[in-house]
């Protein structure tokens, strides 16, 4: 009865545990599961609320960028259903509102009008639109699962700045044929815009140029007054500007006036549909340039909202949700969507508490798709380009450049080069140059690392600090301490060899090297090769050199090399070269340069002689 007893405990214990394994498998695949049963009622509630307040935002705002995107205006709307439900199901982030935004529509703009005319092919255009949003969300996918979403962090944050603000003003100013009712070529370049629009400026259609300033008047000065009245917050002013727009155009004959109108919008959701698989090859740069983007404008807003309410947001399960979502929307005639800044902070204050918000938002705007979408015909394309302009005019970050004024001109400099050829020379272009000045900018300072001779400034305990920003720290009877805040591997080892070259050069005195590690995250082979060939170096012109603070995997490439043995397998007559902390080291150093003095005839010739009482010199890397 015992032994029958066990194993029924046993079983069962075993069946719980599977259970309960496969529970947080699908949690972790699906975060929504691990969500939904911590919600109260008043949290259900929220989202309701939520979901349908951005609601009432997406739908227009759909339509918009789907022109911004060169698309007609049911795509911008399909584009709020599935990609919404997929990434509710898959999305780590509980306020994320996902969806068509600006800087994407106009990629996908920028590098779809190059291979087929949106008006005189739209059919064609449209299927390269969703296999542009198929090929992003492949990217996406594939950078999840192979745990690659550190490669989207090159991009600086005053480059992304600058591409960011420039892509702005490119968004605004190509809005100018449907604010002012002329016909302009398409161009994503300052110059050519500009080249285009002032000769055409005599065409301007009045009264279309009138609706689009009253629009854009109503917005902004709506955005005024909602961030001093606080019940107004979450008033839907683009919707109703819409419904106002919708009947005044309506009633007043707009379309006899010779106002353009968005025109037939066809009810119903798409069945599926193939796509044009040849064209993989043309979409390639452009599909990468808009994963990364989306990626970055979704997970910096994510991240933002996650740490207010503080819960974590997974980067790797964000480009997974992200991915899929562009990959299943792309079948079923969406463009490539992303998390947008605006519709994730009114998802945010309007009380959202998990993705069933999304949820709530995706279901009312499909009844719309379904029922509703004949409403929109009579609204005038100067509505939607005046709630674009709307829309981006918060994407201009002056702030961060009067802030790299002050602070940093370097930065400064990275963003206006980013800033310039995103205005001038493409945005694709520029994007890949804001990428590559990056990847230059992490590289130099991998390679060129920053380092700093160190003195004493306190004896009891003693504390070593940078001389030339310690002016009274003192160099010890023969310790120079020098400190390289960088990696030591392939890429900077021999730079390294030579700035310790160049040190004892300065210092012929030198008797003792001493090297704190402390600062140093990774030695490769190369690096460890360099550290075997300055010890050696040392001895040829009878110095000592020794190392401090190295982390453990640096002591163990170290000491598979051969160049370093573990504490205690010493060889008996060898010096040691390794310690736990640099006081040790230094001290050792000190009383071994103590009853020694360096061979000065076989260093470099024009040398510097020391100061009496310089004569042993610490590294510190």
């Amino acid at each position: 009865r015992s032994l029958q007893l066990h194993l029924e405990r046993h079983v069962v214990g075993s069946m719980a545990g599977k259970n309960g394994d496969s529970r947080s498998v699908l949690a972790r695949a699906f975060p929504i599961l691990g969500v939904v049963p911590t919600l109260s009622r008043e949290d259900l509630q929220s989202d309701v609320v939520a979901g349908l307040t951005v609601a009432v935002m997406i739908v227009p705002q759909g339509m918009a960028y789907a022109a911004l995107a060169a698309l007609r205006p049911e795509n911008g709307l399909y584009s709020c259903v599935l990609p919404i439900i997929v990434y509710g199901l898959l999305g780590t982030s509980r306020q994320l509102a996902v969806g068509p935004v600006a800087m994407v529509a106009l990629l996908t703009s920028a590098g779809l009008t190059k291979l087929a005319d949106p008006v005189t092919e739209t059919a064609k255009y449209t299927e390269l639109a969703s296999l542009l949003a198929f090929m992003v969300g492949v990217i996406q996918t594939a950078m999840g699962v192979l745990r690659l979403d550190f490669v989207v962090r090159f991009l600086s944050h005053p480059v992304l700045s600058g591409f960011t603000s420039a892509a702005a003003l490119v968004i605004g100013l190509s809005q100018l044929k449907d604010l002012f009712g002329i016909q302009l070529p398409r161009d994503k370049k300052l110059h050519k815009i500009a080249e285009n629009f002032f000769p055409e400026v005599d065409e301007t259609h009045g009264m279309t140029l009138a609706i689009a300033v009253l629009s854009m008047g109503f917005l902004f000065g709506a955005r005024k007054i909602k961030r001093k009245v606080k019940m107004l917050k979450r008033f839907p002013d683009a919707l109703f500007l819409v419904a106002v727009a919708i009947l005044a155009s309506e009633f007043g004959d707009f379309k006899e006036e010779g106002v353009k109108l968005v025109g037939e919008v066809p009810s119903g959701f798409p069945a599926p549909w193939n796509l044009p698989w040849d064209r993989v090859g043309d979409l390639a740069a452009t599909a990468a340039s808009i994963s990364f983007i989306a990626f970055l404008e979704s997970f910096a807003v994510a991240k933002t909202i996650a740490e207010k309410e503080r819960y974590q947001v997974d980067a790797r399960q964000e480009l997974l949700a992200l991915g899929l979502c562009n990959v299943v929307g792309s079948f079923f005639r969406c463009m490539p969507v992303a998390g947008g800044f605006g519709r994730s902070a009114v998802n945010y204050q309007a009380g959202a508490k998990s993705t069933l918000a999304s949820m709530i938002t995706a279901g009312t705007v499909l009844l719309v798709v379904l029922f509703l979408t004949p409403l929109f015909e009579p609204l005038p394309k100067a509505v939607l380009g005046a709630i674009i302009v709307a829309a981006v005019s918060t994407l201009v970050d002056v702030q961060e450049m009067k802030h790299l004024w002050k602070t940093d001109k370097r930065d400064l400099f990275l963003l206006a080069v980013a800033f310039g050829c995103t205005m001038f020379v493409g945005l694709l272009e520029g994007i890949l140059i804001a990428a590559g000045m990056s990847m230059v900018l992490v590289l130099q300072k991998a390679v060129v690392p920053h380092g700093a001779v160190l003195g004493q400034i306190a004896e009891d305990p003693p504390v070593y600090r940078n001389i030339d920003r310690f002016p009274d720290a003192k160099l010890l009877d023969g310790v120079l301490i020098y400190r390289l805040d960088a990696p030591l591997f392939f890429a900077n080892a021999d730079l390294w060899r030579d700035r310790m070259h160049q040190l004892l050069q300065e210092y012929p005195a030198t008797v003792c090297v001493v090297i704190h590690g402390g600062a140093v995250s990774h030695m490769d082979s190369t690096g460890a090769h360099a550290v075997e060939g300055f010890i050696k170096e040392c001895q040829r012109h009878e110095r000592e050199a020794f190392f401090a603070e190295l982390n453990g995997p640096c002591r163990d490439m170290l000491q598979r090399m051969g160049i370093s043995k573990p504490k205690g397998e010493e060889s008996e007559g060898t010096v040691r070269r390794f310690f736990l902390t640099l006081t040790e080291a230094v001290s050792f150093a000190t009383s071994t340069a103590a009853g020694r003095k360096p061979n000065n005839d076989k260093s470099q010739d024009g040398a510097e002689n020391l100061e009496e009482g310089h004569a042993v010199t610490a590294c510190s890397f």
